[in-house]
């Protein structure tokens, strides 16, 4: 599965981690394969609004000495994924908050 990761919504957090870019993308694909194979069980919808027709979702993901982060992204195709943001902040409303206001800040259209 191809996982692509939005620059302005992922930069901050992969910055503050650089040393660990490599072991949190692949922690981050692991989880969001073995998800969307499983039947998305642990998997919410992140926003009300739609990125190119596409839902926005969200999950945990345990980064192990990193601790957990939360995941926002759309699933383009059986295939491809696109990461919109990740945060260490795991309250859901907070999380959601900070998801919109960057959906809206990078003008992402909703449909």
């Amino acid at each position: 599965m191809q996982i692509e990761y939005e620059r302005s919504g992922c930069k901050q957090f992969l910055k503050k981690h650089k040393n660990e870019v490599q072991l949190i993308k692949s922690l981050i694909a692991k989880a969001l394969t073995t998800q969307i194979k499983t039947g998305m069980a642990k998997v919410k919808r992140a926003a009300s609004e739609r990125i190119s027709g596409h839902c926005v979702y969200e999950c945990r993901v345990n980064l192990k000495k990193m601790g957990s982060v939360r995941v926002a992204f759309v699933i383009i195709s059986d295939q491809q994924v696109m990461v919109l943001y990740l945060s260490s902040t795991l309250q859901k409303d907070e999380f959601t908050h900070l998801l919109e206001h960057n959906l809206k800040e990078n003008r992402y259209s909703a449909t």
